[in-house]
């Protein structure tokens, strides 16, 4: 089990449920493009980042950019940590 300071957002419940068993953190979903509305849900996590840090695990495909880039746009970068596996 890998032990983590920041918390963990993924696209969906079966990414969550994945990295579970790999990661002892706070694992967050994004519920795919719902993120895009929720805004209780990005203010949540604009205060996670702020406190532990926030690290971005997201597919590599266009879905995944998208929900990227949106992040990056709504969270200072000095809080996110980007990792993916590129195509």
């Amino acid at each position: 089990m890998i032990r983590l300071q920041q918390a963990v957002i993924v696209e969906g419940k079966y990414d969550k449920i994945k990295l579970s068993n790999l990661l002892d953190t706070l694992i967050l979903t994004t519920d795919g493009f719902g993120i895009f509305k929720d805004k209780e849900k990005l203010a949540f996590l604009r205060r996670i980042a702020e406190t532990r840090g926030l690290i971005v695990l997201t597919d590599s495909d266009s879905a995944g950019f998208l929900i990227r880039n949106f992040l990056q746009s709504s969270i200072p970068p000095q809080y996110l940590t980007h990792v993916y596996v590129p195509d």
